[in-house]
């Protein structure tokens, strides 16, 4: 599982609603889905292998007055793995759902956060399907929806912010709490054999700046998450801890909105089935401009990426895209489009396996 990636589509809706403390009460509440398409194309000729996964994660945001809010977030996604235009695994289904509460004290300055993993996802997946559903869990590839399940949390955090001189300042920590819950069913001599996963709990600190820079505004951020052992068929392995960093700087320009961003993810050495799992390292790097007609706004965009393991090079991955808002009363609606193409390399012989595909979304947000 990918527990960067896990929660990033919800995140992504939750940031394009309306969380001002000046809401009330639940007349106040904003809903919003995102409808998406990815497909990817790994290798070339007869034996390519095509991942494909559509997706629908919707989020609602219930303010119950000025200082505290709830929000719930979920997932439709069908995904599927073909070879030569026939597919060979597919899953389909609802993912687990997401409940967490924000209580905010004093002037905005602290906000306490308690959160529940609920298991409404797919659990016990057969070994037909278990290609499709591990696919869509890579670091590098990042499918919208990377997980199906992955058994009852519970999360409790808290985040503190002040300003600092010229720099607005944000520490914030949490812990997870996992339980166990049954992933898979694999063939055994005597039938099925039900494998169990226990997750590792977690441990996640951030910190956070941002200031403004002439008529733009910088903002840089640090996450580390420390993780216990994962257990699985009574095997204990570790998936190694998460450093990852973001930085991303806004400034007008012309009257249009130039966005430069970047994040890193490193993940430390831990341990697998079998073996090691060696330290691996996602580098990436976008750049958007926001182009202002009226109403309309029109985004192009660029993004590179890079994946390393263990220091040798595993993937680079180039995206082009094109978004566009247009907003119109309480409605506000996003179409995009990013067309990717790249490699990735064996770490062994360093030979390549051509990547190429597109992605498809649509954002409604409803206020």
């Amino acid at each position: 599982m990918a527990p960067y990636v896990r929660h990033s589509i919800a995140a992504a809706l939750l940031a394009t609603l309306p969380l001002s403390v000046g809401a009330q009460s639940l007349g106040d509440a904003a809903a919003a889905a995102m409808p998406q398409f990815v497909s990817i194309k790994i290798g070339t000729g007869a034996t390519a292998k095509t991942v494909s996964q559509f997706t629908v994660p919707v989020v609602f945001v219930l303010p119950v007055s000025s200082r505290l809010n709830i929000d719930i977030a979920t997932s439709y996604a069908a995904s599927d793995v073909s070879v030569n235009g026939a597919s060979i695994s597919s899953i389909n289904g609802l993912t687990d759902t997401q409940v967490r509460a924000n209580l905010t004290l004093g002037n905005d300055a602290v906000v306490f956060t308690v959160g529940a993993n609920l298991p409404t996802g797919q659990y016990r997946i057969p070994d037909t399907k278990s290609d499709a559903a591990g696919q869509i869990g890579n670091d590098f590839l990042l499918f919208p929806t990377s997980s199906y399940g992955s058994g009852l949390s519970t999360t409790g955090g808290i985040a503190f912010a002040r300003p600092l001189g010229d720099w607005n300042v944000g520490v914030a920590g949490s812990f997870r709490k996992s339980t166990s819950f049954d992933a898979f069913e694999a063939p055994s001599d005597t039938g099925k054999l039900t494998l169990t996963f226990t997750p590792a709990d977690e441990v996640r600190a951030r910190v956070g700046v941002d200031r403004a820079i002439g008529s733009g505004r910088l903002t840089i951020g640090v996450t580390f998450s420390s993780f216990g052992n994962d257990v699985m068929a009574n095997t204990s392995y570790a998936t190694g801890d998460r450093y990852i960093g973001q930085a991303s700087y806004y400034v007008p320009v012309g009257g249009n909105d130039l966005f430069i961003s970047g994040w890193g993810l490193y993940r430390a050495k831990g341990q697998q089935f079998g073996g090691v799992a060696n330290p691996e390292t996602v580098m990436n790097g976008a750049m958007s401009l926001g182009i202002h007609a009226g109403n309309l706004l029109i985004e192009p965009s660029v993004e590179g990426r890079n994946w390393q393991v263990d220091g040798v090079k595993a993937g680079l991955l180039a995206n082009a895209g094109l978004r566009l808002r247009w907003s119109a009363g309480v409605v506000t609606f996003m179409p995009g489009a990013t067309y990717q193409m790249g490699k990735l390399y064996s770490t062994s012989d360093g030979s390549s396996t051509n990547v190429s595909g597109f992605r498809a979304s649509v954002t409604l947000r409803v206020h």
